[in-house]
């Protein structure tokens, strides 16, 4: 596996299902069939802006952007350089993903009440289509998240921008229907690291012809909800003129009724305090040898 970043012009598009949200039928057809829901403008604008506000301003209060920063020219040297830990202090994720607003739409999606994991990814990414030298160590190679995350696997990631996502600064592609194939084994990718450590990753020849590679550009409000057999990995931020920030967080949600596992019950920060351990060992709680 390489850490070679695949420009978004190849992917074809994600389909818009929002027409599909009062159709319970057609809905969860589409998502059995394709193993993703995206939804443009369902989400309270003003919430998803205050969350990137807050994140904004976190980056400024940790001195890794101007005081006088802007979501339209904010701007940071990158993304390591910054206390992942403690950012999570600025944005107050829980309260958005619990807004009865929020909920409603992933209540629309599951047709039934849900729990939104305690735990949130907010990720603050540069563009790097300057850099004289490019890192990408800390995007994600071709993965599943039901790889990591359980014991139960009837969760759904939820990707959130909060601020408008191009073709230039990148999101998440997704292989379409490949959650149908069940979990696919994951091998240990120097390439790429979290907290100091290799983390694994599908190697892109497992992604079959007919699983078409989807991304699209986002606005503030819309949400990408999928399976957690999903196969999807970062698209990275190669933004110029203007070389703008990708901003974003993602969760995970699940019936209420289902058994709630270690990463659905404790905060990301909680989890990322031990310093010896590498993302598997976080995510699940549990002492893992190799990532």
């Amino acid at each position: 596996m390489t850490n070679t970043p695949t420009a978004p012009t190849d992917f074809a598009e994600y389909v818009d299902c929002t027409p599909l949200l009062d159709d319970r039928k057609a809905l969860d057809e589409f998502y059995d069939e394709h193993g993703y829901v995206f939804l443009r403008g369902v989400l309270d604008r003003d919430l998803v802006r205050k969350s990137a506000e807050e994140m904004l301003a976190g980056l400024v209060a940790l001195g890794a952007a101007r005081p006088d920063a802007t979501l339209d020219d904010l701007v940071i040297d990158s993304f390591e350089a910054v206390d992942e830990v403690a950012m999570h202090g600025y944005v107050k994720y829980d309260d958005f993903w619990n807004h009865p607003s929020t909920l409603k739409v992933f209540e629309q999606v599951f047709g039934e009440p849900v729990f939104v994991f305690r735990s949130t990814t907010i990720r603050y990414y540069p563009s790097q289509a300057a850099a004289r030298e490019p890192n990408f160590s800390y995007l994600t190679p071709y993965h599943q998240d039901g790889f990591y995350i359980g014991p139960n696997k009837d969760f759904r990631t939820a990707w959130v921008p909060l601020i408008g996502t191009t073709a230039g600064t990148g999101g998440v592609a997704l292989a379409d229907g490949s959650h149908k194939r069940g979990p696919r084994d994951h091998v240990l990718n120097e390439n790429y690291r979290r907290f100091n450590h290799p983390v694994r990753g599908i190697p892109p020849q497992d992604i079959e012809p007919g699983e078409t590679l989807r991304y699209s550009e986002m606005d503030q409000g819309d949400v990408l909800i999928f399976h957690a057999f999903m196969c999807h990995k970062s698209v990275p931020n190669l933004a110029t003129e203007p070389p703008l920030m990708r901003m974003s967080m993602d969760t995970r949600v699940q019936p209420a009724t289902s058994h709630r596992g270690f990463n659905a019950v404790t905060p990301w920060t909680e989890s990322a305090k031990d310093a010896s351990k590498g993302i598997m060992a976080k995510i699940t709680g549990t002492p893992i040898e190799a990532e």
